[in-house]
């Protein structure tokens, strides 16, 4: 988080000196968001190993980033958030996000979040006068805020390269200012009434879900990449001879020719030896340690791996989220500053509606669900509603019951027959 004096601001508007503060503080962590993009993409270090010549190089890199980050994602978003407050401004509210399709960059966001342990995203207004939102990508965008114990928010930065130049888009609570490469500043107003560049950490380190298990997918690979090589150097064994001076030729041709076609070797008396010099592999031993790995990466990024036999699909439903208890708290937390995000940006709309359309509407009386998708055990299910038949109304089991009901008959039954 980058921190500055609230008091450096001038009606609430930054000086290029300060943007440009903010930005190198910024930039001194662009090495560690760059390694966090590159394993995401699947260019691990290990693709720049080198060996000696004439001995196998396998680089192998595996795909564990972009599992933690997807299944992280996507168990947070399994549903579109849904946003309800007092009418009609919810309403209007759930009109404009609507319009503005921002459940798909909900999706770009929680991904970025998982990535790179923060996302951001921007408010703005079309041509047409219409607001939208969009994803920036954190390695680009940041935030600065107060250095008070609230750390109240109170500039976004937009880093982009004109003709080899960075050039600064800032966005403040009531202006846009953009400064060129000559460090000319171009303001004007917008219609938010709130800073439209709001973030959303990963929890208060702002860590990656699978930042802190690079160096285990790195030993992994590894692992891997050896395990290869060493299968390669077994093809490639050596033919030993004891006795012998060497393999010449003779009036047939070549003995080395004669081996390799009729795999036959002649050897000149009974004390000469010919055996292959090879490298005993220790399969049982490489593939221990390599599920280990793997189980320390799932472990320590608290991410399942749905493959294990554990979640088969007999499973008993408690059992699966017993399975799942540390996952799930883990994306419990990442929810509550998602939506602290989400309810900042809904503040954005909020300044939005009542400066063009008059709407007034309180973003701190929105409400935000965020709903999750989980197998059921529908058979698990309906035995405990048969357990409480005699307990409950009919209305409560049919309405808790894993089976639709037909609509036909409910329309039937909706109109009667006397």
């Amino acid at each position: 988080m980058i921190r500055i004096a609230a008091d450096r601001l001038q009606d609430g508007i930054p000086d290029y000196s300060t943007v440009e503060e903010a930005v190198r503080a910024f930039e001194m962590g662009a090495g560690r968001l760059a390694r966090l993009s590159r394993y995401y993409e699947g260019k691990h270090d290990i693709l720049s190993r080198t060996r000696l010549t004439g001995l196998p190089n396998s680089r192998i890199c595996h795909a564990y980033p972009r599992y933690i980050a997807q299944v992280s994602a996507s168990y947070l978003l399994g549903e579109p958030v849904q946003v309800d407050g007092p009418e009609p401004g919810a309403s209007a509210l759930r009109a404009l996000l609507l319009k503005a399709s921002a459940d798909s960059v909900d999706v770009e966001l929680a991904l970025y979040q998982a990535i790179f342990g923060r996302a951001v995203s921007l408010c703005y207004e079309d041509r047409s006068a219409q607001p939208f939102v969009c994803s920036l990508n954190p390695r680009n965008a940041f935030v600065v805020y107060d250095d008070t114990v609230a750390g109240d928010p109170l500039f976004g930065v937009y880093i982009q390269e004109d003709e080899g130049h960075k050039a600064y888009t800032v966005y403040t609570d009531r202006h846009v200012i953009i400064y060129d490469k000559t460090r000319r500043a171009r303001t004007q107003p917008h219609p938010f009434l709130s800073l439209p560049m709001v973030e959303y950490k990963n929890g208060a380190d702002a860590h990656g879900d699978f930042e802190d298990v690079l160096a285990l997918i790195d030993a992994y690979n590894l692992l891997q990449a050896d395990r290869m090589n060493d299968r390669q150097q077994f093809s490639d064994a050596l033919l030993v001879l004891t006795g012998v001076m060497g393999i010449g030729s003779d009036a047939e041709g070549s003995a080395m020719e004669r081996l390799r076609q009729e795999k036959t070797l002649a050897l000149p008396d009974s004390d000469a030896k010919a055996e292959w010099l090879v490298k005993t592999p220790q399969e049982q031993d490489v593939d221990i340690l390599r599920k280990a790995l793997a189980q320390d990466i799932h472990k320590f990024s608290l991410t399942p791996d749905f493959s294990d036999e554990r979640f088969a699909g007999n499973a008993s439903g408690i059992a699966i989220k017993y399975k799942l208890f540390n996952f799930d708290n883990r994306i419990k937390l990442k929810e509550r500053y998602f939506v602290t995000g989400l309810r900042e940006r809904a503040r954005a709309f909020c300044g939005w509606l009542y400066t063009r359309q008059r709407v007034a509407l309180d973003a701190d009386e929105l409400r935000f669900k965020l709903s999750r998708r989980l197998p059921v055990n529908e058979l698990e299910r309906a035995a405990t509603l048969n357990h409480l038949r005699d307990i409950l109304p009919k209305d409560t089991l049919a309405f808790n019951s894993p089976l639709q009901e037909d609509p036909a008959r409910r329309g039937k039954e909706g109109t009667g027959s006397k």
